[in-house]
């Protein structure tokens, strides 16, 4: 019997089959500051160009950090920037839920196939356990993860104990991603990661596993984002192996920087596409300050998005991520 996650995936690799697609998914956890409006205008550009699918996907798994309003401002913002999308959340679509949150039976069947395949396992640990682990080494993102209950013969129900996150049981070897933009990047996930969370203990599904669900069942061949979520990508590339998956291409683009030099983020405060508008701006101008910053259009020359889209083809846009990207 057909389940509803197979019929989805079907659906996916039919839709893959048909044409190229693309994606921007944004977390509604604050403000579109510029950088996340330039990734946008970027993810567009390239699923256009390449005549295929554009989905719209609301990041929203972390739901204490969501702001309200602030899904429905964002695809305002990038409605008034001339940007459209086939599926969404306020369009609908083949492939929806277009929210995370709505997508936990999607994600809880995509990890029973893991669990099955015994390619994940309980874990008790704790931040301070992991930190205070005599043999953890640190990688990128921290404290690499000893595999403390790796080999434990643990339930994966409660067990008396505080609540389990479910890790990803990696495996020995180099993997390799090979970026659009960037240079290659190798891990060998064993040395360099670890056993990484795919729900925390909270049973909130870690970004790494719903990221790679969405992205297949949602026929996404591309992938176009931020450069600071390269060294993410092998991890993401062995759970679709995992799971039996096709891997998308992926874009990974320099980040946006204010005039000081540093990383625009919601954090900080980052000028926004809402600030921009309140001084009015018009939508000609941000679109040809942020084509410019990535070399699409001279400096100073405002440009709708789809006289942007008319000016270049695939070959030109891959040429000037790649020249911005050996420059930034």
């Amino acid at each position: 019997m057909t389940t509803e996650y197979e019929r989805m995936l079907d659906q996916a690799l039919r839709l893959r089959d048909r044409a190229p697609g693309g994606r921007y998914a944004p977390s509604p956890s604050g403000p579109l500051h510029l950088g996340n409006a330039r990734t946008a205008l970027l993810a567009w550009l390239q699923a256009r160009l390449a005549g295929g699918r554009f989905v719209m996907r609301m990041e929203d798994l972390d739901r204490p950090r969501m702001r309200p309003g602030c899904a429905a401002q964002i695809i305002d913002d990038l409605r008034w920037m001339g940007l459209d999308w086939d599926e969404g959340p306020d369009v609908g679509g083949k492939t929806g839920p277009y929210e995370q949150s709505a997508r936990d039976s999607i994600y809880a069947a995509a990890l029973s196939r893991l669990q099955d395949a015994h390619t994940i396992f309980p874990c008790f640990c704790s931040r301070k356990d992991i930190q205070q682990a005599a043999s953890a080494p640190h990688g990128s993102d921290g404290p690499i993860y000893p595999g403390t209950c790796r080999e434990q013969e643990l339930a994966f129900g409660k067990n008396g104990r505080r609540s389990a996150t479910l890790r990803y049981r990696v495996g020995a070897g180099r993997i390799e991603v090979k970026d659009v933009v960037t240079d290659s990047i190798i891990q060998d996930l064993s040395h360099d990661v670890g056993d990484f969370v795919v729900r925390r203990s909270d049973g909130v599904f870690a970004y790494q596993f719903a990221v790679v669900i969405d992205d297949a069942l949602m026929g996404v061949t591309d992938v176009v984002r931020g450069v600071d979520l390269r060294e993410s990508t092998p991890r993401q590339l062995a759970l679709l192996s995992a799971l039996d998956l096709p891997a998308p291409h992926y874009w990974h683009v320099p980040l946006m920087t204010d005039d000081n030099g540093n990383r625009m983020s919601k954090r900080d405060g980052s000028e926004s596409v809402g600030m921009f508008r309140t001084r009015g701006g018009k939508p000609a101008e941000l679109v040809g300050q942020l084509a410019a910053s990535v070399g699409l259009c001279p400096l100073e020359t405002p440009v709708s998005a789809q006289e942007l889209l008319s000016a270049h083809d695939l070959c030109s846009f891959t040429c000037a991520l790649r020249d911005t990207g050996t420059h930034k």
